[in-house]
């Protein structure tokens, strides 16, 4: 699944609480101007087995997806996260994403990268955030691939998410 992220509206919550953590620095920097940003490519199960998360109450159930499947790895070159910060703009995002998610099924932070890039790439993105169903609706008018998919959309977040097979085809997202 690659998520994406509207960056103006993240930018706008980060300064709401007062002030832009030092993660988001760069990307909520008053210089640089994104607008839909790769927050992730994340390898998903169907119908997951889910594990009871005692980190919020009341608990609840969360599906169990592959995560952290390396443990922790040692801090990426700045030559192999330079590339990616225009698509993926923060070190620690692009970090975290490689070690939870990237290195559980490729063998490179590059491979993993690389495929983000050319998936986002393969993408036209409307130039603002827009609700759910009228995003939907922008996106699969503009990019054929996505015609008569279902899409995936996290409301707390906004987050546009696109889902793939494993030889990264699109499909439906979950309902």
């Amino acid at each position: 699944m690659l998520a994406l992220s509207w960056s103006p509206g993240f930018c706008d919550s980060q300064r709401r609480r007062g002030a832009v953590s030092k993660k988001a620095a760069f990307q909520c920097a008053e210089s640089n101007q994104f607008g839909w940003i790769v927050h992730g490519l994340w390898a998903q199960s169907a119908n997951p087995a889910t594990c009871e998360d005692i980190s919020v109450t009341p608990p609840r159930k969360t599906d169990m997806h592959p995560r952290y499947c390396k443990g922790n790895l040692p801090k990426l070159a700045p030559s192999d996260i330079l590339p990616y910060m225009c698509m993926q703009p923060g070190e620690a995002l692009l970090q975290g994403e490689w070690e939870k998610h990237g290195a559980c099924d490729f063998d490179t932070a590059k491979q993993y990268f690389e495929k983000e890039r050319e998936l986002f790439q393969a993408l036209k993105l409307p130039d603002s955030t827009m609700p759910k169903n009228e995003l939907f609706q922008w996106m699969k008018q503009h990019n054929p691939q996505l015609k008569g998919r279902w899409l995936g959309y996290e409301k707390h977040s906004g987050e546009l998410r696109i889902c793939y097979s494993k030889d990264f085809k699109v499909i439906d997202c979950q309902k």
